[in-house]
């Protein structure tokens, strides 16, 4: 398959795994199953993503791993951003592949090498993704069980691969964060209506202005060390099914 019919295969592929992706992390298990099968058709290569949103924020994807439950990248995959190091990371700070021919004679991140020897990991590739949006950053990681097990051919793949991906995976970035932020939105509301309406049955019951019925809520809030929605809360939902009635 030619450069040029490997990139047209690869735009389709991704606008689909955007298309059908429920969130941020179920694109980031399709990207990592898409980016084993576009350098492996035999099974062999097991593949995960990374993804660093700030300082703190940081998704794993395990994706595709062919290699047994307890020993394989599914697992280890975790290791890589606890230790603040490896492969991965250091592709992703460097902007450049990082290619672990083997594991076992690899001199830069003992304690991370021996994790992955360990899960029967004997070749690393990680190449980044160019998403150049402040903060964000991803970087696809490729293991073999045997050492030398990515080519000149391979890296060549993987990084048409991390080219192309980058701008969905900015867009599906910038999707998740504007779903989390319209779900914070809601939430914010609806404890806001869950306050009011509180504050309107302590206004009824004490025959007291809305000043006073906010006051009254926040006494309470702290002197049982809760938050003031959950003491709302407590108010309403007594009367949540209470039909309400009109006299004639």
């Amino acid at each position: 398959m030619s450069e040029a019919e490997l990139e047209a295969q690869l735009i389709d592929t991704m606008q689909d795994a955007l298309l059908n992706s429920d969130d941020l992390q179920d694109f980031l298990d399709q990207l990592a199953q898409h980016a084993a099968a576009v350098i492996d058709d035999r099974g062999e290569v097991a593949c995960s993503v990374l993804v660093i949103r700030g300082p703190r924020d940081r998704t794993v994807s395990p994706g595709h791993s062919p290699m047994s439950p307890g020993h394989s990248p599914t697992s280890w995959a975790e290791y890589q951003p606890k230790y603040d190091d490896g492969p991965g990371l250091s592709a992703l700070r460097s902007g450049a592949a990082v290619l672990v021919h083997d594991v076992g004679k690899e001199n830069r991140w003992n304690d991370l090498m021996a994790e992955a020897a360990s899960a029967g990991i004997g070749s690393i590739l990680a190449v980044p993704l160019r998403v150049d949006d402040g903060g964000l950053g991803a970087v696809v990681s490729y293991y073999q069980r045997r050492d030398h097990g990515f080519s000149e051919a391979v890296l060549a793949a993987a990084s048409t691969y991390a080219r192309i991906a980058a701008k969905p995976l900015l867009l599906a970035e910038r999707i998740d964060r504007m779903a989390q932020r319209t779900a914070h939105l809601v939430a914010a509301l609806e404890s806001r209506t869950t306050i009011n309406l509180a504050a309107g049955i302590v206004m009824g019951q004490n025959s007291c202005s809305q000043l006073e019925a906010m006051e009254i809520l926040r006494r309470a809030s702290n002197a049982r060390n809760v938050k003031l929605r959950d003491v709302a809360q407590g108010i309403v939902e007594p009367l949540a099914g209470a039909a309400t009635r009109f006299d004639d």
